[in-house]
């Protein structure tokens, strides 16, 4: 097909957005919609090339591959060549192992589905992950191994029936998405088959006989359709945030606008065609395939090097050094490659094997030498120390990752005679992380502990976690297992409510449903009030009362992450070391308004936080394990608290937060 300078400046539209949403520009909150913009530019303009060389009887697959591994290889290699390079000075050994456990996906066209194994794309983890990106990329690549056979099908023995079929290939697509979206939103986010659709609508335009009822709009109806596309991508820009159930109907709104724009420049050049085609544009749009491959990762290893969140000045830098390596991508790499016109499989076959083989070989060595280690000096012991307790913390058998509960003999903490009071610790790992404080302390006042926790669930019963995920998929069945044993147990005194609160009770992200479906903010905290205030009513009809911990102060990095860096790289340990107080203090206190005034709330910030700074490390004692969760030496720091709140004498007394 002709080319068209709108759809060069469409494509601009699309990876501007994302690049600076990726160097943390917040005011455009949906840049990663650009994605979805370049699904529906893939879908129309592959699909317009495949049928035009169908109708001309010139369509061969593998001359279609050779084209696809001409357009997407070269500089795909080259950026991965880089990134060794980059890897190689900055990653310390067990992110480097990481990096080429990813590259191996990426090279092998399976990188959504790697990255869907191992990071939720809206997390801060996946900042540190050099080859995120690349996931798009795989998801294009397997749709077009399946594409152009059920076209030639299409097309050869359907062609009536083509625009029905491929509406119903999208229409099962997105309601798949919107289906699956409460219960695996990553898988959703990731995989071709809830992400087709978005590629199929691109399809849909490039169809014969659409492409024809586009060509007779009249001036003024591809005007209106032009705007309104526009307005819609515009729109879901400053709409659509990381909290956003994502995609599924909810990227309609950009998927559409884009199908817009593109529908109505087929006859006519429009006002928005015309301010698409401005050299500026057309020429952002050229170079976005190398924009998109090169920026990403830049933003990632100079963030690993520094060791903290980019300032301004340096995020402004990457983005314009990806603007001028790009350039030289584009001209250097991708257009000398797209212009050749070598037709001989093995002429394209056999470099992009082998270009795929180094990439696995050199992968492979890496992940054998556990990331050469020797490149850097040797781990601090208390590092060392911190990995250890960190993997036995996440394989205790008393975080629990189904539905059963321990036995009521097992994960016991504190006084080990039986006949001591008893106190049950309910929750998430947030709880679990509390197991060392809680059994120091009981140790300390003769008091015994149970400990009853399960991974990612919070102690709510009868509320359900969205987005779902499979790790909370027996969430309510533990809740309820864990209720009734505590229920039947008459030598419980106290229960202790804990989990990591601030995901439900401030964040929009994850909401507390009743019945399976979304609620807003106010809704999913009001749910998670009345929960907590049922739990306390049963709980005290039965003469146990009840308190909840408010969560732990939450580092801005994963602390062992941020440390081994700095050891690696032999820089200053001071982002790994304190952290800002008030958003802690604040964070307990909006917790503590939410409770209702029967139930007791203990408070952990005084332990671990001044009026302004918290301790992420206390002289060579490393006070967290993760980003999240405390380690023993941290959990240290709070026995007294327990003591003083689980002591009998002082079971019924509200502890106050001090003032901030």
């Amino acid at each position: 097909m002709n080319y068209r300078p709108d759809i060069s400046g469409l494509r601009a539209v699309a990876v501007v957005p994302v690049v600076l949403y990726h160097a943390g520009f917040s005011a455009i909150s949906g840049g990663f919609i650009g994605v979805d913009i370049f699904f529906v530019i893939s879908g129309f303009l592959i699909t317009s090339d495949i049928i035009e060389r169908i109708k001309n009887d010139t369509f061969s697959l593998v001359e279609f591959y050779h084209r696809r591994v001409r357009r997407i290889f070269p500089a795909l290699f080259a950026m991965f060549g880089a990134c060794f390079v980059m890897a190689w000075f900055v990653l310390p050994p067990g992110e480097f192992t990481s990096f080429s456990k990813s590259a191996i996906a990426a090279a092998l066209s399976g990188a959504n589905i790697f990255f869907y194994r191992n990071t939720d794309y809206f997390t801060a983890a996946a900042g540190s992950l050099p080859l995120l990106h690349t996931w798009s990329l795989a998801v294009e690549e397997q749709f077009y191994l399946l594409w152009p056979l059920v076209l030639m099908i299409l097309m050869a023995w359907l062609r009536p029936w083509a625009l029905i079929i491929v509406s119903a290939l999208g229409v099962a697509s997105i309601a798949a998405g919107q289906y699956w979206l409460p219960v695996d939103q990553p898988f959703v986010f990731y995989m071709l088959p809830t992400r087709a659709w978005e590629l199929l609508l691109g399809g849909i335009i490039a169809l014969p006989s659409v492409k024809a009822m586009a060509a007779r709009l009249e001036r003024r109806p591809a005007e209106i359709a032009a705007l309104a596309g526009l307005a819609l991508i515009v729109a879901s820009l400053f709409i659509i945030d990381s909290d956003t159930p994502f995609p599924g109907l909810s990227a309609l709104g950009p998927c559409i606008g884009a199908a817009l724009v593109i529908a109505a420049g087929i006859r006519h050049q429009t006002a928005v065609s015309r301010a698409l085609s401005v050299s500026p544009a057309a020429f952002v749009g050229l170079i976005s395939y190398s924009l998109y491959l090169w920026h990403w990762p830049l933003l990632v290893f100079l963030g690993i090097y520094k060791n903290r969140d980019l300032f301004v000045s340096e995020r402004v830098s990457i983005v314009v050094a990806a603007l001028l390596i790009s350039t030289l991508s584009w001209r250097f790499v991708e257009r000398p490659f797209r212009q050749k016109q070598e037709t001989a499989i093995w002429r394209w076959a056999i470099p992009a094997a082998s270009a795929m083989a180094v990439a696995c070989c050199l992968s492979l060595v890496i992940i054998k030498g556990q990331g050469f280690p020797n490149r850097g000096p040797a781990m601090a012991p208390s590092v060392a120390a911190m990995m250890a307790e960190r993997a036995t913390f996440q394989a205790s058998p008393c975080l629990m990752r189904g539905a059963l509960i321990p036995a009521g003999s097992k994960c016991i903490l504190g006084s080990e005679d039986p006949l001591s009071p008893t106190i049950i610790l309910w929750g998430d790992s947030h709880a679990a992380h509390l197991a060392s404080s809680l059994d120091e302390a009981g140790k300390a006042i003769g008091v015994r502990v149970r400990q009853i926790t399960k991974a990612g669930c919070a102690p709510l019963p009868e509320l359900q976690m969205l987005p779902s995920s499979p790790m909370r998929a027996d969430c309510p069945a533990f809740n309820s297992a864990a209720l009734k044993a505590i229920l039947d147990d008459p030598n419980v005194s106290l229960v202790i409510l804990a989990g990591r609160w601030n995901t439900y009770s401030r964040s929009d992200r994850s909401l507390l449903s009743r019945d399976g479906t979304w609620p807003s903010p106010e809704v999913s905290r009001a749910n998670f009030s009345s929960s907590i205030r049922s739990t306390a009513d049963r709980l005290a009809a039965r003469g146990i009362k009840t308190a909840v911990v408010g969560p732990a102060p939450e580092p801005p990095t994963d602390v062992l992450v941020c440390l081994i860096r700095a050891y690696f790289m032999g820089t200053a340990d001071a982002p790994c070391s304190t952290m800002p107080a008030e958003p802690h203090w604040n964070d307990n206190k909006f917790l503590s308004d939410l409770l209702p005034r029967s139930v007791q709330f203990i408070p952990i910030v005084p332990a671990l936080c001044g009026p302004s700074d918290c301790r992420l490390k206390a002289g060579d004692e490393i006070l967290y394990q993760d980003k999240t969760h405390l380690s023993k030496a941290g959990g240290h720091l709070l026995a007294a608290i327990f003591e003083n709140a689980i002591s009998p004498a002082n079971l019924a007394v509200k502890l106050d937060l001090p003032p901030s």
